[in-house]
C-alpha cells in the first residue's frame, strides 16, 4: 500500500506495457472505457491492485451526462441498502508470453487533486518496472462514421513520433488541460514514456463506438506489438456502421446532411481535424435526435 493506491497482488511481469482508460473528458462514445473494458474481458486479465476513491471526487456536481455525475449508484430494496458502489479505479494484469506483459487500468477521471491520482498510476509503473503507457480517448469531432478513424496523439518524448506517425497525427492545441496532459506531463518528468492517443468520433453516436474503438485498438495493439486477435470488435463495429446506414437511409434530411458532412471531412484531409460546429452538422444532430425521440434508435 502506497497512499491511495492499495495493490493486492505482486504478479511478475516482464517489461509491461500500461494501457489507460478512464470515464470523464476523452471518453466520446465510451471509447477509452469500452477499449479497455474489451482487452479486459478478451484478455481475462485478472486483478491485482487499485486506487482509492476518497478524496478525488466530487459526488453532487449535478449533470445529466454520466460523465459528469459522479454520485455513487446505490440499490435499495424493501427500505434496505444492499449495494453501494463508489467509483472504480482497477488494474488489472495479461501475461502476453512475449517482450511485454499487459497492465490495463479502468477508471474514472478525478475531479480533485490530479497529481496523486496520476502519481498512483505511475507509481505502479515504477513498481513492476513498465517502460510505457498508452492513455487511449475519443473525442468528439464533425466527422462522419462512413470514413476512417482520425487518431491523434500526445506524447512525452520526441522518439515515440517515429512508431506512431504512420497512423497518428500530433496534436497542436493551446488551452485548458485534460487530466491526461498532467499525467503525460509527469509521466515525462519522471523518465517514462507515454502517449495519449485518441479516436476522432462522430458526436451523433453517443453510446459505445465498437468502430472507433477497432480502429483505435488494431493501431495501438500493433504499435505496442501484441498479437491479440481483435476480429470480434471488427465485427462488432461493422455490424454498427449497418444499423447507422440503415439508420440514415430512411431519413432524407439526414442522409443529405451526411454526405454534406462527407464532403467537409474529404476536402480537409491533411488539414487540421474540423472541430467547430457548423448549421449542417446542427442539422444533422437534430435528425439524430428525432430518429431516438421516434424510438428508432440508430445505434
Amino acid at each position: 500500500m502506497a497512499g491511495r493506491l492499495i495493490i493486492q497482488d505482486k504478479p511478475e511481469l516482464v517489461a509491461p506495457y500500461i494501457m489507460v482508460g478512464l470515464k470523464g473528458w476523452l471518453n466520446a462514445g465510451e471509447v477509452s472505457t469500452g477499449s479497455i473494458d474489451y482487452l479486459r474481458r478478451k484478455l481475462d486479465a485478472r486483478p491485482f491492485a487499485y486506487i482509492e476513491p476518497a478524496g478525488f471526487y466530487i459526488y453532487q456536481i449535478p449533470s445529466s451526462t454520466a460523465e459528469q455525475s459522479m454520485r455513487p449508484q446505490v440499490k435499495i430494496k424493501e427500505g434496505l441498502v444492499k449495494k453501494l458502489d463508489l467509483p472504480r479505479n482497477e488494474f488489472f494484469f495479461w501475461k502476453s508470453g512475449a517482450a511485454h506483459d499487459l497492465i490495463l487500468f479502468l477508471g474514472v477521471e478525478p475531479n480533485l487533486d490530479w497529481p496523486a491520482y496520476a502519481q498512483a498510476i505511475l507509481n505502479v509503473a515504477r513498481q513492476f518496472q513498465a517502460p510505457r503507457i498508452y492513455s487511449l480517448g475519443g473525442i468528439f469531432d464533425q466527422v462522419p462514421h462512413t470514413r476512417k478513424t482520425r487518431i491523434v496523439a500526445t506524447i512525452s518524448h520526441p522518439q515515440l513520433k517515429d512508431e506512431l506517425k504512420t497512423f497518428a497525427r500530433f496534436t497542436d492545441y493551446e488551452g485548458p488541460s485534460s487530466f491526461n496532459t498532467i499525467l503525460l506531463s509527469i509521466a515525462r518528468e519522471q523518465g517514462i514514456e507515454m502517449a495519449g492517443i485518441s479516436a476522432r468520433t462522430p458526436l451523433y453516436i453517443q453510446d459505445l463506438n465498437a468502430k472507433a474503438c477497432y480502429d483505435l485498438l488494431r493501431n495501438v495493439i500493433t504499435s505496442a506489438g501484441f498479437g491479440i486477435d481483435l476480429r470480434d470488435l471488427r465485427e462488432a463495429g461493422e455490424t454498427l456502421v449497418g444499423m447507422m446506414d440503415r439508420a440514415f437511409s430512411q431519413n432524407a434530411t439526414a442522409l443529405e446532411q451526411l454526405k454534406k458532412l462527407e464532403e467537409q471531412f474529404d476536402a480537409a484531409i491533411g488539414e487540421e481535424p474540423l472541430q467547430g460546429q457548423g448549421e449542417d452538422h446542427d442539422k444533422l444532430l437534430a435528425e439524430m435526435r428525432k430518429l431516438k425521440m421516434e424510438g428508432r434508435k440508430p445505434h
